[in-house]
C-alpha cells in the first residue's frame, strides 16, 4: 500500500459504528407525502428525495467519492421497517455499534409508522402462516433462525444500507457494463422515448407507464447526486491550500460532473461510475460482477494512450476496497445475526474464466485485483477465481500468493461445473460462459437472473423429526409425517426411506415459505434502480420481481447440515443394521439423553465411518442424499412458474442451526455446530489428509447445484515454496476436473487463533475465511470461532 491507502485503511479502524437515522427519516417523510401513488412510483420518489437531501462529504485522501452514511463509518438505519426492540438494541450497543440520543429517539418514534399496518415483509408473510402447518414449521426453525412472532420475522431492525431502497432479499447481478459504457442518461432517454410511444391498452401497459415514470425519476436523481459531489469537490478545491490535493479535488469535480450520467471515458471515471451505481444497489449482498471484464476496455485504452500506469490502477483498486469496507451491515434479531456472524457480507468480484466465445478471459486487471487484495488486506470485497482447463498457471500462482497471506481469498470455482449447470437449465452456452457470482457462491447471469428466495434449511432437524415419528421431541408437537417408530424399521433401507419421505414433506413447506416470500417482496419492494438495468428492462417495463427472467432462478432450496445427516445415517447403518452392535431403541435412548449414561454407544457413534476420509461406506450415502435432494427440488415450482433449483451453502447457519438441534447419531451432542459449508467434512473427523477429503466430495454429483461449498484449512508451512503452491494448484484443478464445484482455504494455525481469542486487540486485523466470505476473526461469535479452530488443519 502507498501512503494514501495506508491512511485510508487506518480510517476504517473504529471501536463503534454510529447508527444514523437520516435515510430512514427522509424515506418515511417521502412515503407519508405520497401514500396514494403506486408502490413503484412511491419508492422511486422516496429514493430521489433521499438522494437530493442526503448529507454528502468527501473524506481526506479520497480519490473515489460518495459517502456511505451521513457520518464517517456510519451505518444508516434500515428504512423499510421498525428498528430493533429496546432489549435487542441495548445488546447491540454493548458491542461495536453506537447511537446518539437524538437518533435513538427519532428511530423509535418512526416505529409507529411501520408496526401493525402490513407495511413490512414480516407482517405480510406472517398473515399466511396458519397455526396448523406453516407456523409450527416456521417457529421451530427449520428455516433458521426460528421466528418468535408472526409479525416480527427473524427479528426487527437493520443498519448498514446503501443509497437505494433495495429489491427485497435478493441475490441479483445488474448489468454494470451498461452503466460504464452508456451512462445513466441513456437509461433516462430510453425510458422517456418508451413512455412517449406507450399506448394504455391493457393492465400491463398501465403498469409499464408507472415503471417508466419511476425510472426517469430515480435515475435523474442519481445523476443529480453526481453533480452534487462535483459542486462539493469544486468548493473544497477553492479552499484547499495543498496544491496536490487541490488538483485531486478539481479532477474529482470534473469526473463527477460527467459521471454517472455519461459514458465513462477513462478507467478513473469507470471506477467512479461503478461506485455511484454500486451504492444504489448496495446491501449486505452486493456483487461486483466480472469486474476484470467490463472494466478492461477502459484500462487498456488508458494504458495504450499513456494516461495511466499499473501503479495508478492498483491505487484506485485499493481505494475501492477501502470504500467497500465503509459499507457495514447488521440486521435482524440475535439468531439472524448469529447466522451472519462477523458482520457477514458477500461483495463478490469474479475474475478469470472464459469469454462468451470460449477464450481464456484472464487479463492484466485480473492480476491487479489480486495484488490489491494482497497489499490492502481487508475482508471485503472477496474475490473468486473462475478456473478452467486453460487458466494460466501464472494466475493460479498469483492467487495462491494472496491465499498465503491468510485473508481467505480468493475462492476457486469450476467453470466446467457452473457452465454445465447453466446449460443443463436451458441457458445458451454463450450466456452460460458469462456467468458471475451474486452472494458467496450463487451463480447469476448479469442482468438476466436473480435469486430472491433462499433460506437456510436445517436438514438434521428433519432427521430428528424422523427419529421421533413426526414429533418434536422438545414439545411433543406433531410437525412431520407419521413414518414409523424407530423400533419398527427392520432394514436400513426402510429407515432411509422414512427420512426421505420426511425430507420431501419439509422441502414442500420450505417451497411454500419461499413462494410467500416472493409474493411479499413483489408487492412491497419494486425497484427500478435494479430493474431498469436488467435484460430488456425498459422495453419490458416491469419490475424485476414481477417478471420471469431469461434464466429464472428466483427460488432455490438451500440445505445446511447434510453431511451430519450422511454421517448419522452411516452410523445407524453400521451399528444397528450391519454390525448389530446397538439396538435402535437403545440408540434413541442415548440420543434423547444427549449421550449421558451411554458413553460406550457415544464412543461407537463417534467412531463410525465419517465423510471426508474417502470411505465409500459413508460417501455413497452422501452421494445418494445430494442426488435425492436435487431431484426432489426440481419437482417444486416458484410463483414464476419455474422449477425450483437446489443449492448448498451455510453462511454461518451451521452454528445457530446446530444450537436448536438435539444430539444426532453421528455422535454430535445437542447444540453442537454442524459441518460448515455443504460438502465440507465434520470438523476434526477428516483424518486421512486433503486428498481423501476431495475423494469424498468428488463422489457427490455437484453439477445440479447452483452452488456447493468446500472449506479447507491448511497450515502456513504448506505454502512455503513455489513447489508447494504448484501442488495445491494441481490439487484444485484435479478436484474440478473430477466434478468439484468450489474450494477455498484458510491458511492459519490453531495457535494463532487461540491467541486471538485471548488478545483481541493484538489480533484485531486477523482475517479468516468463514463460509463464502472472509471476516475479522475477533468479530465472529464464540461458536463460529470455535468451529473454525476445530476444522482439521491439513498439510501436504
Amino acid at each position: 500500500m502507498n501512503e494514501r491507502v495506508k491512511r485510508l485503511r487506518e480510517s476504517l479502524r473504529v471501536d463503534k459504528f454510529p447508527i444514523c437515522s437520516e435515510k430512514a427519516y427522509l424515506i418515511m417523510e417521502s412515503y407519508k407525502q405520497n401514500e396514494g401513488l403506486s408502490n413503484i412510483l412511491k419508492r422511486a420518489i422516496a429514493t430521489a428525495y433521499y438522494l437530493d437531501n442526503k448529507t454528502i462529504f468527501i473524506e481526506k485522501n479520497e480519490l473515489i467519492v460518495g459517502n456511505v452514511a451521513s457520518r464517517s463509518m456510519g451505518m444508516e438505519a434500515g428504512s423499510l421497517g421498525p428498528t430493533w426492540p429496546e432489549e435487542d438494541l441495548e445488546e447491540l450497543l454493548q458491542g461495536n455499534l453506537s447511537i446518539d440520543d437524538e437518533d435513538r429517539v427519532k428511530l423509535r418514534k418512526m416505529d409507529e409508522y411501520w408496526i401493525g399496518k402490513s407495511r413490512t415483509m414480516d407482517e405480510r408473510q406472517g398473515q399466511f402462516y396458519d397455526n396448523e402447518r406453516l407456523w409450527p414449521f416456521i417457529k421451530k426453525g427449520f428455516l433458521c433462525p426460528p421466528w418468535q412472532r408472526k409479525d416480527q420475522g427473524r427479528g426487527q431492525g437493520a443498519a448498514g444500507v446503501g443509497w437505494g431502497l433495495g429489491i427485497g432479499l435478493s441475490l441479483i447481478l445488474p448489468d454494470y457494463e451498461k452503466v460504464i459504457k452508456e451512462g445513466l442518461n441513456k437509461v433516462i432517454k430510453d425510458a422517456e422515448e418508451e413512455l412517449k410511444n406507450l399506448k394504455y391498452v391493457d393492465a400491463d401497459s398501465v403498469t409499464k407507464g408507472d415503471f417508466l415514470r419511476a425510472t426517469i425519476i430515480a435515475f435523474s436523481a442519481i445523476v443529480r447526486l453526481g453533480n452534487r459531489f462535483s459542486s462539493l469537490a469544486r468548493e473544497m478545491a477553492a479552499k484547499e491550500e495543498d496544491p496536490v490535493r487541490k488538483k485531486e479535488l478539481e479532477e474529482i469535480a470534473q469526473i463527477c460532473s460527467w459521471i454517472p450520467g455519461n459514458p465513462a471515458r477513462t478507467f478513473r471515471e469507470g471506477i467512479q461510475a461503478f461506485w455511484f451505481y454500486w451504492m444504489m444497489v448496495a446491501s449486505g449482498t452486493t456483487p461486483g460482477g466480472r469486474f476484470d471484464q467490463f472494466m478492461y476496455p477502459l484500462y487498456k485504452k488508458d494504458k495504450e494512450n499513456g494516461n495511466i500506469t499499473d501503479n495508478d490502477v492498483l491505487e484506485l483498486l485499493e481505494c475501492l476496497r477501502i470504500k467497500i469496507m465503509q459499507l457495514n451491515f447488521v440486521g435482524g434479531g440475535k439468531g439472524q445475526r448469529e447466522k451472519w456472524a462477523g458482520m457477514a457480507r458477500w461483495h463478490n468480484f469474479v475474475i478469470g474464466g472464459v469469454t462468451p466465445d470460449g477464450q481464456d478471459a484472464t487479463n492484466e486487471l485480473s492480476y491487479l485485483l489480486l495484488e490489491a487484495a494482497r497489499d490492502c488486506q481487508t475482508p471485503h470485497p472477496t474475490i473468486t477465481v473462475r478456473v478452467h482447463e486453460r487458466t494460466p498457471e501464472e494466475l493460479m500462482k498469483k492467487s495462491l500468493e494472496v491465499i498465503k497471506t491468510g485473508i481467505g481469498m480468493p475462492a476457486f470455482i469450476s467453470d466446467d461445473s457452473y457452465i454445465a449447470f447453466l446449460t443443463g437449465e436451458g441457458v445458451s452456452l454463450e450466456d452460460a460462459r458469462d456467468y458471475a457470482i451474486a452472494g458467496c457462491l450463487d451463480v447469476n447471469l448479469p442482468g438476466k437472473s436473480r435469486i430472491n428466495a433462499f433460506g437456510m434449511f436445517i436438514i438434521p432437524l428433519v432427521l430428528e423429526i424422523t427419529m421421533n415419528n413426526g414429533e418434536d421431541p422438545k414439545t411433543g408437537e406433531i410437525l412431520g409425517l407419521k413414518t414409523g417408530e424407530l423400533e419398527s424399521f427392520q432394514t436400513f433401507e426402510e429407515f432411509f426411506h422414512a427420512f426421505k419421505k420426511q425430507l420431501t414433506h419439509f422441502m414442500g413447506l420450505v417451497n411454500e415459505e419461499h413462494n410467500i416470500l416472493l409474493q411479499a417482496q413483489k408487492e412491497l419492494f419494486p425497484d427500478v434502480v435494479h430493474s431498469a438495468l436488467m435484460h430488456d428492462g425498459i422495453k419490458v417495463g416491469k419490475d424485476a420481481l414481477n417478471r420471469r427472467l431469461p434464466f429464472e432462478n428466483g427460488s432455490a432450496l438451500n440445505m445446511v447440515g447434510m453431511i451430519n445427516v450422511a454421517d448419522s445415517l452411516a452410523a445407524v447403518k453400521k451399528l444397528v443394521f450391519d454390525d448389530k452392535k446397538v439396538a435402535m431403541g437403545e440408540l434413541k435412548k442415548a440420543i434423547d439423553a444427549n449421550w449421558e449414561g451411554y458413553e460406550e454407544i457415544h464412543k461407537m457413534c463417534l467412531g463410525a465411518p465419517k465423510y471426508g476420509n474417502g470411505d465409500p461406506y459413508v460417501d455413497l450415502i452422501a452421494k445418494e442424499l445430494f442426488q435425492y435432494y436435487a431431484d426432489t427440488a426440481h419437482t417444486f415450482h416458484s410463483i414464476y412458474n419455474a422449477k425450483v433449483l437446489p443449492t448448498a451453502i451455510s453462511i454461518t447457519a451451521h452454528a445457530p442451526g446446530g444450537a436448536i438441534t438435539g444430539a444426532t447419531p453421528d455422535g454430535r451432542v445437542a447444540g453442537q455446530t454442524f459441518a460448515d459449508g455443504s460438502v465440507s467434512p465434520e470438523q476434526g473427523f477428516d483424518r486421512q489428509g486433503p486428498t481423501a477429503v476431495l475423494r469424498s466430495a468428488m463422489n457427490i454429483d455437484q453439477r445440479p447445484y447452483q452452488a456447493t461449498l468446500l472449506n479447507m484449512k491448511i497450515h502456513p508451512s504448506t505454502l512455503s515454496t513455489e513447489v508447494d503452491a504448484k501442488k495445491l494448484s494441481d490439487m484444485i484443478k484435479v478436484y474440478f476436473k473430477n466434478g468439484g464445484k468450489h474450494i477455498q482455504f484458510n491458511v492459519t494455525n490453531k495457535a494463532v487463533l487461540l491467541e486471538a481469542q485471548k488478545d483481541k486487540e493484538k489480533h484485531r486485523d486477523l482475517i479468516v475465511r468463514v463460509a463464502g466470505y472472509s471476516a475479522y476473526f475477533v468479530n465472529l461469535t464464540p461458536k463460529v470461532q470455535e468451529e473454525i479452530i476445530a476444522r482439521t488443519e491439513h498439510s501436504f
